[in-house]
């Protein structure tokens, strides 16, 4: 039997207090296109055990709506409005799971700027990346809050990293 070959990460599912709101900070803070909308507060909601099932959702979970977002040439980001009887706020980089995701820029101070303006908050200001693997003297990095709450970070590796000399294998977006 062959392995399945996994050609990259698809998508990222976020679940947002207000997908219209949601939907536009994404288009405003990275340029994000609509891709669709599968429904709406308008539409009957999805809801019940088998969905409860299959997602892993608290019971008596219901979603009032779903939508995919396009974000330059990484993974796409998939919206979802939910609500149930047990939602917690959303986790910080201490907790178990997955924390935040990145966006590869190649003006990090602009991106950040662009963010910010959308309604976002920067942690801090675009910085050093600390490690000694990834350090440069362009590398930066910038961790950032969604309006929702939701962590994600800006990215920027123009100049070679270290971790070059000890493997052939790359980064997303890093070449040499």
């Amino acid at each position: 039997m062959t392995a399945p070959v996994i050609r990259g990460v698809n998508h990222i599912g976020i679940t947002v207090p207000d997908i219209e709101a949601a939907k536009s900070f994404l288009v405003d803070a990275f340029g994000g296109q609509v891709i669709y909308q599968s429904f709406g507060p308008q539409d009957p909601p999805r809801q019940g055990p088998e969905f409860e099932r299959a997602v892993g959702a608290f019971p008596g979970t219901v979603v009032r709506g779903q939508a995919m977002v396009k974000i330059g040439t990484g993974p796409d980001i998939e919206l979802f409005v939910m609500h149930g009887p047990e939602q917690a706020q959303p986790i910080r980089a201490s907790d178990f799971g997955i924390t935040h995701f990145a966006l590869y820029t190649d003006d990090i101070d602009a991106s950040v700027e662009r963010f910010e303006k959308a309604g976002g908050t920067p942690l801090t200001a675009p910085r050093a990346i600390p490690y000694a693997t990834e350090k440069g003297p362009g590398n930066k990095v910038c961790y950032c809050r969604m309006p929702w709450g939701t962590t994600m970070e800006f990215i920027t590796t123009p100049d070679r990293m270290p971790y070059h000399d000890q493997t052939e294998l790359r980064r997303w977006q890093d070449e040499d």
